[in-house]
């Protein structure tokens, strides 16, 4: 068989009827082409084209090449397109918690841009008590039930509670201490329990006694952690950037407890698209790389 570069340069002079137009066509000299048109006529042992001047009229010969070279090329481009995945595009619309969404998701959001950067994302901020079948979204991240049942969910996180604090509020107490009685607990209502569960689990404190302070969203409990208000139970992976930036502390790291599972799915009753797969995909990779 002749090479198919050969193949490619008779069909491309055979629609220009021109070596010179052929040439502009493949991004090659004219003399190229005159050579991959000499080498293939000497294989067959016939002319393929006439010249008249600047023009290269195609004999019957070389209309028929042409013509199969054409259909070949249309296989052998069905054939990659079948195989091709097709590339990741359009908006994503996530769900995700507040704080989650703060405080992990979107830090971490621009390596999946920079890897999809026809996707774009538009992250909806939930609470805990949202109905889901009220919001329009491609991709939703839950902290905690209810989750749809027809759902299948992916694990991203596995977090567990611990006790934070600012680190001016650390430094108040004495060193060592195990004290909490005069700390303030700072709570949210779209969080219940959690307080309750560590300091019945940890030992530290008398959960009737201890000081509260309650917030109706958790995110807003944070802040106040931050500033120095209180002590708050929190997720520490959620949070972990705001304890690697020494914005908090956890005192007793030997004191967690278990906490919820972090899941994500695709919306129920929607075909699972390119850009949904890829950011699922995503998440689940990104969040093996936490530490």
């Amino acid at each position: 068989m002749p090479s198919f570069k050969s193949l490619t340069v008779v069909s491309a002079v055979a629609r220009h009827q021109s070596f010179t137009a052929a040439s502009r066509e493949l991004h090659v000299t004219p003399s190229a082409v005159s050579k991959q048109i000499a080498q293939i006529e000497s294989w067959l042992g016939l002319t393929l084209f006439d010249r008249h001047g600047g023009a290269a009229l195609p004999r019957p010969e070389a209309r028929q090449l042409a013509e199969a070279m054409d259909k070949a090329n249309v296989l052998l481009s069905d054939a990659v397109a079948a195989i091709r995945p097709t590339p990741a595009q359009g908006v994503l619309r996530v769900a995700a918690p507040a704080t989650f969404a703060m405080r992990w998701l979107i830090p971490r959001l621009w390596t999946f841009s920079s890897r999809y950067p026809a996707v774009s994302v538009d992250v909806i901020q939930t609470h805990a008590r949202d109905d889901l079948t009220a919001i329009n979204y491609d991709v939703a991240i839950r902290q905690q039930p209810p989750i749809p049942p027809e759902t299948r969910s992916r694990l991203i996180l596995s977090d567990a509670l611990g006790l934070v604090m600012s680190p001016a509020l650390v430094r108040s107490r004495r060193p060592g201490s195990a004290d909490l009685s005069r700390v303030m607990f700072l709570e949210s209502e779209s969080r219940p329990g959690e307080l309750d569960r560590w300091l019945h689990l940890s030992g530290k404190a008398n959960k009737s006694g201890a000081r509260r302070r309650r917030f109706p969203h958790f995110y807003i409990a944070l802040e106040a952690a931050m500033s120095g208000e209180g002590a708050l139970v929190a997720p520490v992976i959620t949070v972990g950037d705001l304890i690697t930036r020494g914005l908090l502390c956890e005192p007793f790291q030997n004191r967690r407890i278990d906490a919820c599972q972090i899941v994500a799915f695709a919306a129920p009753g929607r075909s699972t698209g390119n850009a949904t797969t890829a950011f699922l995909d995503w998440l689940e990779g990104s969040a093996s790389q936490t530490p």
